[in-house]
């Protein structure tokens, strides 16, 4: 009774989010933008499950939540070029944070082709030279910020979407890099200013100097204005679906004054028991105000 009981209260408010997002497709100047962004943990063969255990749940689960746009970290090519192949309808960009091509982990965006155009794209380190690959502060590797700026092509409105994964180890680099990602100006084009779209894997909790500044820089916590919240506290669960990281969320979305947020969700999906990654993904729903 108590499994059944557990399986409603999970799978209800998940289904909810997912209903939803399609029933809002009829109305297509209306239709919410669903982010995903998903810390999806590098291929690394001693991880109990591994990469290629994990892969093809992840698959289905991003296709299951359909997201318009999908922020990914931790994300080596190979691994990109899997979930792309899975997921025929999205582009994606993304470059590896060792060389600016290819090699080292990626934070890449993809985003849902029929319904986006790509304007501009760009990778920056979080460096005192972020235009090349370096390594910044006090880092203990190389981390970039992914910028993809699109244009709805039903609304004709821009969206710049920006894509981080903070340092685990350097404090100085957290907060630098959160500036630097949070205080891009956002892209303008013909007198239309784009609505900014900031998320990622922070390693950062709500009580701290990278969280704060990036509130200072005017964007907005998507959970912390979602009237729909639903989920666990904590994002990172070290492949153990109980594991709560003592209730802090270090991944995080945050969007601008012009985005309006419908929920938010921390999906907790399991195959065989074991999680999907060693971080829950966050899904948004938001709705951008009239031009």
């Amino acid at each position: 009774m108590k499994s059944i009981s557990f399986l409603v209260a999970v799978l209800i408010p998940l289904l909810a989010i997912s209903s939803a997002h399609a029933q809002s497709s009829f109305d297509d100047d209306a239709r919410p933008i669903r982010l995903m962004s998903y810390n999806i943990r590098y291929d690394a063969p001693t991880d109990t499950p591994n990469w290629t255990q994990r892969r093809p749940h992840m698959a289905r689960q991003i296709a299951f939540f359909d997201p318009d746009i999908l922020g990914v970290q931790e994300a080596l090519s190979p691994m990109v070029a899997y979930l792309a192949d899975h997921a025929t309808h999205y582009d994606h960009y993304g470059l590896g944070r060792d060389d600016g091509a290819q090699i080292g982990e990626t934070t890449t965006v993809l985003w849902r082709r029929t319904r986006f155009e790509r304007i501009s794209v760009q990778t920056l380190w979080c460096s005192p030279t972020p235009d090349r690959p370096s390594k910044g502060w006090d880092a203990a590797l190389p981390r970039t910020v992914t910028r993809v700026v699109l244009r709805d092509r039903t609304s004709g409105r821009l969206l710049d979407v920006r894509n981080a994964h903070l340092d685990h180890v350097g404090a100085v680099s957290r907060e630098r890099c959160a500036a630097l990602a949070a205080d891009l100006a956002p892209a303008a084009i013909d007198g239309q200013t784009a609505a900014v779209v900031l998320l990622g894997d922070f390693n950062a909790g709500p009580d701290s100097a990278p969280y704060r500044r990036v509130l200072a820089s005017g964007l907005k916590d998507a959970r912390a204005i979602s009237p729909v919240v639903f989920g666990p506290a904590s994002t990172f669960n070290d492949f153990d679906v109980a594991q709560d990281n003592d209730g802090v969320a270090i991944d995080h979305v945050f969007v601008g004054q012009s985005l309006s947020v419908q929920r938010f969700g921390v999906p907790t999906d399991t195959f065989a028991g074991q999680v999907i990654s060693d971080h829950f993904p966050l899904v948004v729903d938001v709705v951008q105000a009239g031009r």
